[in-house]
């Protein structure tokens, strides 16, 4: 399996918007791999991983064939993961032809947003753009993978998901935004035991710790440690840290010299990860 990080920051980006902090400043100075866009991946290049705003840039810069891509993993509806309003773009008054259906895979509040996007509009064509209710725990078919979404810690005003994806020989973990995982995705990991050759694991508060929400690195060494004792992930599994939120101050470079030692690498925009 493949994966491609095109954006690797929380809402706000790195530099954020009107933010003058010292590593904001640091980012427009340097560049490279401290530029960070808002949260966006791409399975095999053929399954994406939320819709952020930023969505259109990524598809200048890194050029993928969003025109044909029919399957969109979305973990919740926060903006900087989904911003419905680019999906009127394909419909019938933008664009004359479409090859495929996008299946866009959500929790209800994602529909809700899709819904009043295409409201406003005033027509939904659905062989064009079709929502499917993803349900904690309850494995979906899509394409030739299996895709169980998992139950997140983060906005409790909605069903946030993180995703196990799996293609039949390898599996991954996508796990954005949450902090701690709940008792009830600790519960059905120890009841399935899958295993996991891959983890990207949301680092929002980088060296702090915060068991809520998001996590950090602290959060992230005590989730490995529970997925160890498990046995669903090994020394083999590839841990990245992603998910970053200027308020933590961390260059990229500050970043990995924190959590290489421990085995974990760090996300940057652009970074393609095969396993």
């Amino acid at each position: 399996m493949k994966l491609q990080y095109f954006g690797t920051a929380a809402a706000e980006g790195v530099p954020a918007l009107y933010c003058e902090c010292e590593l904001c400043q640091t980012a427009r100075r340097k560049g490279g791999k401290d530029i960070r866009t808002r949260s966006q991946s791409l399975v095999d290049e053929q399954l994406l991983i939320d819709f952020p705003g930023d969505t259109y840039a990524h598809y200048l810069q890194y050029g993928f064939d969003l025109s044909n891509i029919g399957h969109l993993l979305v973990t919740h509806s926060h903006s900087d993961h989904f911003y419905a309003e680019d999906l009127v773009l394909r419909l019938s008054g933008y664009v004359p032809k479409v090859s495929q259906t996008l299946n866009v895979y959500g929790n209800q509040r994602v529909y809700d947003f899709m819904k009043r996007v295409f409201d406003l509009e005033g027509y939904w064509e659905e062989e064009r753009v079709k929502f499917h209710l993803m349900t904690p725990f309850q494995t979906v078919a899509i394409m030739d993978y299996q895709v169980t979404p998992l139950a997140a810690d983060h906005d409790q005003r909605e069903t946030c998901l993180l995703y196990g994806i799996s293609d039949g020989k390898k599996q991954m973990l996508y796990a954005h935004d949450t902090g701690e995982f709940p008792e009830e995705t600790w519960s059905f990991l120890e009841e399935t035991r899958p295993y996991y050759d891959f983890v990207s694991i949301d680092c929002n508060h980088q060296a702090d710790d915060s068991p809520r929400n998001h996590q950090g690195f602290p959060n992230n060494l005590k989730t490995r440690e529970r997925l160890l004792a498990l046995g669903i992930v090994d020394h083999k599994t590839q841990f990245v840290c992603n998910h970053f939120s200027h308020n933590s101050k961390l260059t990229h470079q500050e970043m990995l010299d924190l959590v290489s030692p421990y085995g974990f690498d760090v996300a940057y925009d652009g970074l393609i990860k095969e396993f």
